[in-house]
């Protein structure tokens, strides 16, 4: 204990230094999708639960495997800290254990972590795409937002279909404009075991509460005939009950 009060300010620039570079690494990959993002809320179609293939998983994997041994001795010198449960849910999600990285993430949002902006987006994204109830969903979302107005970062929503036509994509994008926190939305398309899914991505107006069965309402508009999207819009009470009404 002498030799740990002896350097104790050693120690915490170390925890720091870490902490850093941590937070560095995952602002380089911030705009991919993590492995446990996967299922869907897009309630007017059927959407299978899937995985988003990322790229950066080997990449990921390798990181947390090189610094597993920093991670369990800051997880030592300071157990008890919300980024200490962030690292060592990061370190479980590189090593495939979601379970024990949402727990781990699960114990920073107990203790009231406000300033781990990626912490409270991993799992505002966790929530949506795991199906949690739209509550627990825009709970955590607006976690997130009200901590971090200014993140760029983006929530995605997995889709049932894609859009058939260019102008189902462009209405889309037009009821999603529509909504008071939406900044902009992006379409995205890719290719899991020879099959085609699609995701929207949306950005975030500063300052505007979240209510994500706004942008379910939206993605599935296109759900609606042609004909009647000007007379009916889609009305969602949770995230998966949908129904159509007048407009």
């Amino acid at each position: 204990m002498a030799v740990l009060q002896r350097y104790r300010m050693l120690v915490i620039i170390y925890v720091i230094v870490l902490a850093i570079g941590a937070r560095e690494y995952l602002v380089s990959r911030s705009g991919r999708t993590l492995e446990w993002i996967g299922g869907c809320q897009a309630s007017a179609a059927a959407c299978p639960t899937t995985s988003a293939q990322t790229s950066g998983s080997s990449d990921d994997s390798l990181f947390w495997t090189r610094h597993a041994k920093m991670t369990e001795v800051v997880a030592q010198l300071n157990p008890d800290d919300p980024d200490t449960y962030f690292l060592l849910g990061m370190q479980a999600l590189s090593d495939g254990d979601v379970e024990e990285s949402i727990s781990r993430l699960e114990e920073a949002l107990e203790v009231g972590v406000k300033h781990n902006n990626y912490l409270l987006q991993y799992y505002a994204q966790y929530e949506l795409s795991r199906g949690a109830d739209w509550r627990r969903v825009n709970l955590a979302v607006n976690r997130w937002r009200t901590n971090h107005p200014f993140s760029s970062d983006p929530l995605t929503i997995p889709l049932g279909a894609g859009p058939a036509t260019p102008e189902d994509e462009d209405e889309m994008h037009e009821a999603l404009g529509a909504i008071p926190w939406v900044a902009g939305s992006q379409l995205e398309s890719f290719v899991v075991e020879d099959q085609p899914r699609w995701q929207m991505s949306l950005t975030f107006r500063p300052g505007k509460t979240v209510d994500v069965r706004q942008a379910i309402e939206a993605v599935t508009l296109v759900s609606l005939a042609p004909n009647d999207r000007e007379r009916f819009r889609v009305q969602c009470s949770t995230l998966v009950d949908c129904t159509m009404v007048p407009r």
